[in-house]
């Protein structure tokens, strides 16, 4: 299809063919979970009064276990507060949110979860 290598690494075939890699596609699946029901979750904001820089995050609720960690509203919750301030900004608009999404992690093709919270966005 693309006449490439068996060798050759899949990272600018996933950017070039415009494909998200099953990683990407789980951020994907769970930013939509979340911005879709945005109204089951609390901001920082109105856990506490005070203005922080994260004042705006989702707030995520304090366990140590990690089966609550893993599940789908708490690492939800922590892959939207790692997107891009504009991003965030546009989550009430959830035609464009997908787009702006799709598009960011077309640009970055994450193989991983980790790779995903190490990645430091432009805002």
């Amino acid at each position: 299809m693309t006449k490439s290598n068996k060798r050759d690494t899949c990272h600018p075939l996933f950017k070039k063919l415009g494909i998200l890699p099953l990683p990407s596609q789980y951020i994907f699946s769970l930013l939509l979970i979340v911005v879709t029901n945005k109204n089951l979750f609390s901001l920082n904001s109105q856990i506490h009064s005070i203005y922080t820089r994260h004042s705006e995050n989702l707030h995520l609720p304090q366990t140590g276990l990690t089966m609550v960690q893993k599940g789908v509203a708490y690492s939800g919750c922590k892959i939207y507060n790692h997107l891009p301030v504009h991003i965030k900004n546009t989550s009430n608009n959830i035609p464009l949110f997908k787009k702006l999404i799709k598009r960011l992690l077309s640009k970055y093709v994450f193989y991983s979860i980790d790779e995903y919270y190490q990645q430091k966005f432009d805002d």
